[in-house]
């Protein structure tokens, strides 16, 4: 199963919610609550989704008396099954409110026309332009499916790339700086890779990334190359255009030159990053809050390396509005809340305790550098688009679970060496061809 923390800003980044502490929060304007309830459905991935979403809900009834919510968890055995027995919910009779999504499911639940758009309370709420225009562009786009907005993003994350400044220093390497190119970048990692026992093998290597998943995985690279997964309207398989053939590639090659070890579970990442056996990997922010409260500081940020071009990839949460909700404009209104300062300066956090999703207001993540949070170049996670605004869609096809878990199984051959490059994404995009359609 996929961890939700891998991906976007989801429920569990509201484990850590002070409830008390938000019980003067307000939407700011006259709220229809009196007496009104809400039914919310979440993916019940484990006891952090249904902390992180009852914190949310009683800071918001503790904001408006006399509203009662309902949480209901639904089971998958990732977002594409939620998704789907979501939808298997409504279709029984049943009639939720909202229901908290990844950017996976932006397509999903527009395609099963399940959700309404809120294109009609952001024209009017004067509030709404407000947090709007506080609101990276990007990610107002990345929810938005044939000219809807699907949602307002609470939460996301964008893949940069972290390296250990102790095994720089070491090594006698600057920091890398964010126009470094591919070739840059190929050549500080097999600086950084070495034979360190002198058994003739590398045991320190200059970079990894994931295997149980695609966005922190062979995406950043893919767009960079110029190209992705996907058409853009998500309607089409491109899994063996020469953009993608020249990621893959570029990754494979990696691994054969002893730069790279074969890619690994996140969580062997993360442990090899902290002693020092990888120097660089890829992720979003949320490695944060497994590093500082370990008590390992010693990492930076930069963006990933250009290719042929720069593109961010990112991926976000929300709680969009079900067109099965008896009572949208109070739905609103929980929607809004959750992007309200308070409950967006949780995703902040501490350096004891930090978040481990950027706040998608921009205000906001700004003060993740003045509060001390770590990594010291965590201004670029929300500079990632704004100031390069060039972005990929996330292939997100509405059979998102089939579709991850065919291109994973290919790569794995790809990157073991038991299929070329080429035929191996001649074979992905064989059985890609059936899966991503309109």
């Amino acid at each position: 199963m996929n961890i939700p923390r891998c991906k976007v800003a989801l429920a569990c980044a509201t484990a850590t919610l002070a409830v008390t502490a938000l019980a003067s929060c307000s939407s700011g304007s006259d709220t229809p609550s009196g007496g009104k309830s809400l039914e919310i459905v979440y993916w019940n991935y484990g006891p952090a989704a249904e902390s992180g979403n009852k914190a949310t809900a009683d800071a918001f009834v503790a904001a408006h008396p006399g509203v009662k919510i309902t949480l209901t968890p639904v089971t998958g055995e990732n977002w594409g099954t939620y998704y789907a027995n979501v939808a298997t919910l409504i279709a029984s009779g049943k009639h939720p409110d909202l229901m908290v999504i990844s950017g996976e499911g932006a397509q999903f639940v527009h395609a099963n026309n399940l959700v309404l758009p809120i294109n009609g309370y952001v024209e009017k709420d004067s509030e709404a332009k407000t947090l709007v225009g506080d609101i990276g562009k990007g990610l107002i786009d990345g929810f938005t499916v044939k000219g809807d907005i699907v949602t307002l993003t609470y939460g996301w994350n964008d893949m940069v790339v972290y390296y250990n400044t102790d095994v720089f220093k070491k090594a006698h390497i600057d920091p890398p700086k964010p126009d470094w190119t591919w070739d840059d970048f190929k050549a500080i990692a097999k600086k950084l890779s070495a034979d360190t026992n002198g058994d003739g093998k590398p045991d320190r290597y200059g970079f990894t990334w994931a295997s149980n998943e695609i966005f922190p995985g062979i995406m950043p690279w893919v767009a960079n190359a110029g190209g992705n997964l996907t058409s853009d309207d998500v309607c089409t398989a491109t899994a063996d255009s020469p953009q993608v053939n020249k990621a893959v590639s570029f990754l494979r090659d990696l691994i054969t030159e002893g730069i790279s070890p074969a890619p690994m579970p996140m969580s062997d990442v993360f442990t090899r990053f902290q002693n020092g056996q990888v120097a660089m990997f890829g992720a979003g922010r949320w490695p944060i809050a497994t590093f500082l409260p370990a008590g390992f500081k010693a990492f930076d940020i930069q963006l990933y390396p250009k290719g042929d071009t720069y593109k961010t990839v990112f991926g976000g949460a929300g709680y969009p509005i079900l067109k099965a909700s008896k009572n949208p404009d109070l739905a609103w209104e929980y929607q809004k809340f959750t992007v309200s300062t308070d409950i967006e300066k949780q995703y902040v956090g501490t350096p004891d305790k930090p978040g481990d999703s950027i706040p998608s207001r921009r205000s906001v993540a700004q003060t993740i550098s003045t509060v001390g949070v770590p990594p010291a170049n965590s201004d670029l996670f929300y500079d990632s688009i704004d100031k390069y605004p060039t972005l990929v869609p996330y292939p997100a096809p509405a059979k998102y679970s089939t579709f991850e878990s065919t291109v994973l199984r290919h790569l794995q051959q790809i990157f073991a060496g038991e299929t070329p490059v080429s035929d191996g994404l001649k074979n992905m995009q064989s059985e890609l061809s059936s899966i991503v359609t309109c």
